[in-house]
């Protein structure tokens, strides 16, 4: 991560030690780290009660909420606990069962794995990820050591998952099947099918995983809801068009990669925020002013208050990923 890693060595409480926080600094999990030190307790306790479906299991890292019959989606409480990290689900079929995320630990992966055999019936046959971030694929040592699951990345992915992940397991690395980066990839669970659509914008290579019935999209880091999204790895003029071709789209729900649950009219605020975030870079350049004084003085939009779960410096982060792509250096 070259310089990053220096932005993020502060103490966390949790569940994960110093060294994995600082191995994951490339990653999201070292801004939910900044978010939970400055996020308070009520807010966090508000944010992390948002059920809008069934709760079939709850932990101190998250909650598995029940879509429709054999679809679940894992809502991570990461202030609370680091064990997941990011959310994510379990998707069953007749012959399938896939598992959306890798997550941010192993013991966060083997729990999820004994949620899907609780409540599927059956192992996961697959894992998907989404993109490489350690808080995504921090866990793939816990689903894929036994060699039986067939683990699913785009080779953009997979290469930077080794390349900038400490500890990235490279035998689980070197089964990856390779996602197709420019086409979708249908997943037969046997009865229902899950469409794997590779996508950019928060990094060089996201895919998000999709369902026709239930209308259920699994967005990764494209989408955050109740929280600022990280800009780290951001092309943001590519987050902004993958969001509103989501959008379009239509599901009915949309998983975010941090935060409750969404619906289209939370997808919505997302988009303005994303747009706000983009006027205010604008601004910026024309004003003459660095990222660091856009940051100081940018403002959430009205009615997304409730977002200030993170460190101030990362609307600057945010800023300067627009800046940087509006003026190329």
């Amino acid at each position: 991560m070259g310089d990053r890693t220096s932005e993020v060595l502060v103490h966390i409480p949790g569940s994960c030690s110093r060294r994995d926080f600082i191995g994951r600094s490339a990653s999201c999990a070292a801004h939910l780290g900044l978010m939970a030190a400055a996020a308070p307790f009520w807010r966090r306790a508000s944010w992390s009660a948002q059920e809008r479906f069934p709760v079939v299991a709850s932990e101190p890292w998250g909650r598995l909420e029940r879509l429709a019959e054999g679809v679940w989606a894992l809502v991570s409480t990461p202030l609370e606990d680091r064990t997941t990290l990011c959310n994510g689900g379990i998707v069953s079929g007749r012959t399938g069962v896939a598992l959306i995320e890798g997550f941010g630990s192993d013991a966060g992966a083997r729990w999820m794995m004994e949620q899907a055999i609780r409540l599927a019936g059956r192992p996961p046959t697959h894992v998907v990820l989404t993109h490489y971030h350690g808080d995504h694929t921090g866990g793939l040592r816990g689903v894929g050591a036994g060699g039986d699951v067939d683990v699913l990345a785009t080779s953009v992915t997979r290469d930077l998952t080794r390349a900038r992940n400490q500890g990235a397991p490279a035998d689980v690395l070197d089964r990856v099947r390779v996602l197709d980066g420019r086409r979708p990839t249908e997943i037969d669970l046997g009865g229902r099918s899950l469409l794997v659509v590779p996508r950019r914008g928060h990094t060089d290579s996201d895919v998000t995983v999709e369902l026709a019935d239930p209308s259920v999209t699994f967005c990764g880091d494209l989408v955050w809801n109740a929280m600022f999204p990280n800009y780290v790895d951001a092309t943001p003029s590519r987050i902004s068009q993958a969001v509103r071709l989501m959008r379009t789209l239509g599901a009915d729900t949309y998983v975010p990669g941090h935060g409750p649950l969404a619906d289209g009219v939370a997808l919505d605020a997302y988009i303005g925020l994303l747009d706000d975030v983009e006027g205010a870079a604008r601004s910026a350049l024309e004003r003459g002013m660095s990222a660091e004084e856009a940051g100081a003085s940018y403002r959430l939009p009205a009615g997304l208050e409730d977002w200030t779960l993170f460190n101030p410096s990362y609307f600057a982060r945010a800023l300067d990923a627009w800046m940087r792509e509006i003026t190329p250096r």
